[in-house]
């Protein structure tokens, strides 16, 4: 449950850091992609244009990834409330949109991004042991406390 040494702990942390920063960039990219596909659409039948995801899901995605980022840089900081936070609001997150219908098991495309959200659980949740972990390392307990 704990890790070995402090570079173990380390190596954790920034493994969950450095997910949440993919996952931030990835959802940037995926919200400039949805805000632009309008524009640069090629439609065949004149007037139609392709639909654009609700305003309401874009502020969502947008707000989910930043706040995901924050916390993951926190993580990296070594601050153990981000750390839980981080794990925590990914799960939260990902509960809304099964809610919200966004995310099913309908195909096999969903299914693999069942396997991609399970990943970045997971390295969210090692970066809360590395937190855990390091801050067990670094700071000891008083002689009078043990």
């Amino acid at each position: 449950m704990m890790a070995a040494n402090p570079e173990q702990a380390r190596r954790w942390m920034r493994w969950a850091w450095v997910c949440g920063l993919v996952w931030w960039v990835w959802t940037i990219g995926v919200l400039l992609v949805w805000m632009a596909a309008p524009a640069l659409a090629v439609s065949e039948v004149e007037g139609s244009a392709p639909a654009i995801p609700p305003a309401d899901i874009l502020i969502y995605y947008g707000i989910e990834g930043l706040v995901l980022a924050l916390l993951a840089l926190g993580v990296m900081r070594r601050w153990r409330p981000a750390a839980v936070l981080l794990a925590v609001g990914f799960v939260v997150s990902r509960v809304v949109l099964i809610l919200l219908g966004l995310i099913t098991l309908d195909s096999f495309r969903d299914a693999i991004w069942i396997v991609i959200y399970g990943g970045l659980l997971f390295a969210f949740v090692r970066g809360v042991q590395g937190a855990y972990s390091y801050h067990w390392f670094t700071r000891p307990p008083l002689p009078d406390q043990r």
